[in-house]
């Protein structure tokens, strides 16, 4: 039994050999036929094996290679197929057409006719290679180029149809290195009248293989700022001035985080969007430019073309038709982002945002410094005493009422960890009216421990906490962690634990008390209207409001510094600790609203709410119209 078995494996073994070995001599035949030949070349090209198709070539030239890989790099191809056509012979050669259909990267499909040439040269049939073989317009010394051509970017507009950023006039500034005289005195000159710093300056100047004559920008700058600046700048030997087209908002510093900046593209943006990108496009880079760049920038039109040695264009072998671009239409209010624009001056570090409590359509982004990241949408910090909007509401709908009662201590132990209140104020009676308007620290810890664990989440969640926020720009949402222990929910109910808030969201809470439902925040027209929607307890609502109507009106309340002639806003003043210092340092918060406009603002590291934030919020109502 044994020998049959090892007899079968020798047979079976010499079976797979013979099957090799006639696949080997199949494979190994020579291609005698022109119809052979010409099917064989046609399947490598399109399998893109150059060598392959090479062995097919009558005396191939040394560029042949060369020839086909830069068709494939140039028009950037990502697949190609090649259709025979009816071989035709005629003596010693023959002639096989076939159609290439070529999908092109960022473009589509292309497809154009040629004709394949073969010869018969010592009795084998062979390819008759020339370029115009791969196509029937190319020659020798010439290549094809794709040719981009973008249109105008769209504009962003505000709610009213105002343009906020579009195509404007420009100026670019920057140097001529052989008009330089001494680039220490360019370097200066930056520096004091444009405010660019050395390093950037230094590096423009230094840039590789630039040309003594080339203009090299440094940076770019609207019309009315160039216009003010002195002779004395651009009279400094080797800096130019180049007149063009840029995107231009409103008004210099005009909601710039939300509308964003656009400039060359960068290699993580090029690798990003891909192909009909290319090194040198002009692209959104950061807010609503970066985040709908598609919609902005639409899609270029392209010229298929052959050009010559020097990049004349020798012909144009067929064109694309781009798509329009679309412009975005936002939900912001000219009139409101320049109030809120002007509350801030200089470098302060601060965020304001107002939204339209009805809706939740934003009206007004601020984030400061203009050159730093975004406060208003993706900064998170822990809301502080602004959160007792959503203790409150917890309390309020356990059954409590304005008029429970709750002692104010100095200090208040709750599962053995200490609370204090910012000023060290206490040792009183109140009811939860009053706790509210004085915000009184250890009162609402007291408070919050008579609740359960989940009644504060649910309050929370219902007012948008751990809720995404579905906006076309990053922005990061409001996280309430379930507490861990009763120590935990009495620091989250007063908005420090382990709570992180935006000023976004802060302001989305008090829109909710302003309209009685909280609204997912939108930016872009028409969101609104499938955003999340979560309906508040009229009755509580309408305490609430009373109780942020307070906290301005009454003598006694934290924010009686956001009171201002006409219709007094409604708010809630925060002090929010952070930081390991001791005593450890606070962030500055009021939100409030004031009619159908609920907004936050936010000092970070500012001190005390009811300080620094409140009149702030006053400065902010002022400035609106009507």
């Amino acid at each position: 039994m044994e020998r049959m078995r090892k007899l079968l494996i020798v047979l079976t073994a010499a079976v797979v050999l013979a099957v090799a070995g006639v696949v080997i001599y199949l494979r190994s035949r020579p291609l005698n036929t022109a119809r052979q030949v010409a099917v064989a070349y046609l399947q490598r090209w399109q399998a893109q094996d150059w060598k392959g198709m090479q062995l097919l070539v009558d005396r191939p030239p040394p560029a042949f290679g060369a020839v086909h890989t830069q068709m494939v790099s140039d028009l950037l191809v990502s697949n190609l197929r090649i259709t025979p056509g009816t071989l035709v012979v005629t003596g010693a050669t023959a002639q096989k057409p076939f159609t290439v259909d070529v999908a092109l990267k960022g473009l589509g499909p292309w497809s154009y006719n040629g004709t394949l040439h073969l010869v018969r040269p010592a009795r084998r049939w062979k390819v008759s290679w020339t370029p115009a073989t791969v196509h029937p317009q190319l020659a020798s010394g010439t290549k094809f180029a794709r040719v981009l051509h973008w249109p105008d970017r769209a504009p962003i507009l505000g709610r009213d149809g105002t343009v906020l950023q579009g195509q404007g006039d420009a100026v670019s500034v920057g140097v001529e290195p052989d008009r330089i005289k001494d680039p220490a005195a360019v370097v200066a000159a930056f520096q004091q009248y444009a405010g660019v710093d050395a390093t950037t300056v230094n590096r423009v100047l230094h840039t590789p293989g630039a040309r003594p004559s080339w203009f090299l920008q440094v940076t770019q700058m609207h019309q009315d700022q160039f216009a003010a600046l002195p002779p004395a700048f651009i009279q400094t030997p080797g800096i130019v001035v180049q007149r063009t087209k840029a995107r231009t908002p409103l008004r210099e510093g005009f909601a710039s985080h939300v509308l964003g900046t656009t400039g060359p593209i960068t290699a993580e943006r090029l690798a990003q969007l891909g192909p009909p990108y290319v090194t040198g496009t002009v692209v959104g880079l950061s807010g609503l430019e970066g985040a709908l760049e598609r919609q902005l920038a639409g899609s270029p039109s392209a010229d298929i073309q052959i050009v010559d040695t020097t990049g004349s264009v020798i012909a144009t072998v067929d064109h694309f038709d781009g798509s329009p671009p679309q412009p975005v239409t936002t939900t912001l209010d000219p009139a409101v982002q320049t109030a809120a624009d002007n509350t801030f001056a200089g470098t302060q570090t601060a965020a304001l945002v107002a939204l339209d409590a009805a809706t939740g359509e934003i009206r007004a982004v601020v984030s400061r410094p203009l050159g730093g990241f975004d406060r208003a949408l993706a900064g998170t910090y822990p809301p502080g005493s602004t959160m007792k909007i959503v203790t409150t509401e917890a309390l309020l709908v356990k059954g409590d009422d304005l008029t429970t009662p709750i002692s104010c201590p100095t200090d208040a132990v709750v599962d053995g960890k200490h609370f204090h209140n910012i000023e060290g104020e206490g040792g009183t009676q109140l009811n939860l009216q009053q706790a509210f308007v004085v915000s009184c620290n250890t009162a609402f810890v007291q408070l919050a421990a008579t609740l359960k664990a989940s009644e504060l989440t649910r309050a929370a969640e219902n007012l948008g906490f751990n809720a995404p926020e579905p906006l076309p720009l990053t922005s990061k949402g409001s996280s309430f962690p379930h507490p861990k222990d009763l120590a935990d929910q009495a620091g989250a109910a007063i908005g420090q634990a382990e709570v992180l808030a935006t000023p976004l969201h802060m302001a989305s809470v008090a829109a909710a008390v302003a309209s009685g439902a909280w609204h997912q925040p939108t930016l872009t027209a028409g969101a609104s209207a499938t955003a999340t929607v979560t309906q508040l307890d009229p009755g509580v609502a309408a305490k609430l409001r009373t109780l942020m109507g307070l906290v301005v009106s009454d003598p006694s309340g934290t924010g009686v510094l956001a009171s201002l002639p006409g219709t007094p806003p409604s708010g809630k003043t925060g002090t929010a600790e952070f930081g390991t210092g001791n005593p450890p340092r606070t962030h500055a918060w009021f939100v409030g609203f004031r009619g159908n406009l609920a907004f936050a603002v936010l000092v970070e590291g500012g001190g005390v709410g009811g300080k620094v934030a409140a009149p702030l919020a006053a400065k902010f109502l002022s400035q609106l119209p009507g």
